[in-house]
Order: structure tokens, then sequence, then C-alpha cells
């Protein structure tokens, strides 16, 4: 429960008061809203039917970069279920996200086409992944054009050069084809030269289901994993996923 309250120190999921009533059934009930909740309510951990158990164990094997269908073989679950909680758990991570409001409000205004796009800079080993809601894949391909803004490609995924203080500007999806005219393939840009991109990079080669509604997910998943790469990353996780799912 370290994870859920801080120092054990219950509050309304709601309204933040801390009188709180205990039901006979374990639950408890605020004394300023009435709202009546367990330890898990309106938390990520609380999304796929999933016991504290399963969770748990599901964690140790995403610290490992087990692939969903070997975690559901090894957890004895659907293998629907096991994508359920890696997306459940991207979520959590994006949701800590400094730049996760504004992630949220790009998302909702993006083409279903394009994902947001995303300046990289890293700074003494540090990445930060900032989603740049002013800049959409349209203003990409008007830097490219009319700028000769090189770009280059890893799957789905577009890189350009340095713009302004990034290193590099990423995004995702089929908007940044729109015609067969449309190449991302210099080479030699600066994000190749090391560091958290050419990592990641490696990270992403391959993997299924990586397009404009899953790549920022994967991005922030990755960025929280570099930034922490010297260190257990399972308690940072555990933390993500005992979070409160936000509002909108």
């Amino acid at each position: 429960m370290g994870f859920c309250w801080k120092n054990h120190q219950r509050h309304c999921p709601r309204c933040r008061e801390r009188r709180l009533y205990r039901l006979a059934s374990g639950r408890r009930r605020c004394s300023r809203c009435g709202y009546t909740f367990h330890d898990f309510s309106q938390r990520f951990v609380n999304l796929c039917g999933l016991s504290c158990r399963q969770w748990l164990w599901f964690l140790k094997l995403t610290e490992l970069w087990t692939p969903a269908r070997d975690m559901a073989g090894q957890m004895g679950v659907a293998y629907a279920t096991a994508l359920k909680a890696q997306d459940t758990l991207r979520r959590a991570i994006l949701a800590q996200a400094l730049d996760a409001r504004a992630l949220r409000q790009a998302e909702a205004e993006a083409d279903p086409q394009a994902s947001p796009v995303f300046g990289l800079v890293e700074i003494g080993g540090v990445a930060i992944c900032d989603v740049l809601p002013d800049v959409t894949a349209e203003s990409l391909l008007h830097f490219k054009l009319n700028f000769r803004l090189k770009t280059a490609s890893q799957g789905p995924v577009v890189y350009t050069a340095p713009y302004r203080n990034y290193l590099t500007l990423l995004g995702c999806g089929p908007a940044l084809w729109p015609t067969r005219l449309i190449h991302h393939d210099d080479k030699r840009l600066p994000a190749d030269a090391g560091g958290f991109w050419p990592w990641a990079k490696r990270q992403l080669s391959g993997q299924r289901g990586l397009g404009p509604a899953t790549f920022a997910l994967r991005l922030k998943e990755l960025e929280l994993r570099y930034n922490y790469r010297d260190q257990d990353v399972f308690p940072l996780l555990a933390k993500a996923l005992c979070g409160f799912v936000p509002d909108g």
C-alpha cells in the first residue's frame, strides 16, 4: 500500500478529505462528499481485473522486457489481457510526465493519421521528450520541403535534424508520407550519433502495433527506462501503476 498512500495516510480520491469512515465491507466513505472507495479506486491498477499478485508478476516481466505474448503464457492470461495491461502501465507512466496535460490535449486534437510531434533534448545523459502542440505532421513536412530540414525514418517513425533547441523532432504515422514523392532517408543525422535516440530505435525496431495511437505511450516508457537505466525500474513502474487516473 506504500505505493498508493504516502506514509499510509488515506484520503478521499475525489475531494482529498482525510476524515473517513471505515465500513464493514472494508471500504471507506468520505465524511465530506460521501464517496465510497477502496484502496485501488480510480487508480490505474484497478483497470484490468488483474490481482495484486498478477500485477507484481506483470511488472517484473515488464522490467525484463518480456514480450506481451510470452507474458500471457507465463501468467496464464489471455494475450488481449497482457496487451491491455501493457497499455494501462504505459498510460500510467505517461500520466506522470511533466507534459502529460499538454499531451492529452494534443492527442485530442491530433490527426488520427499522425501522432503528436515531440522534441528531443538530452542534457547530462537525461532525455526529455517534450510534446510540441504547435508543431504537427503538416508542419514537419513544411519544414522539410520549404526549409530543407533533413529527415530519416525508423519504421513508421520520422525523426529530423536539429530544430531550434531540440536535437530532433519525432513523429509517427502515415500522414508523414502523404505521397510517394516524400522520402525520409537522409543519413548521419546528429540524433543518430549516440545517446537516447539510437538506443530507443533499437527498442522500437520490430515492435508490433506501433502507430500514431501508441507512439506517445511507447516513447514515454522508453524515456523513463533510459533515464533510470542504471537503477531498478520496478518500484518506478509500481508507483506509476498505483497512481490516480487523471480526470478527462
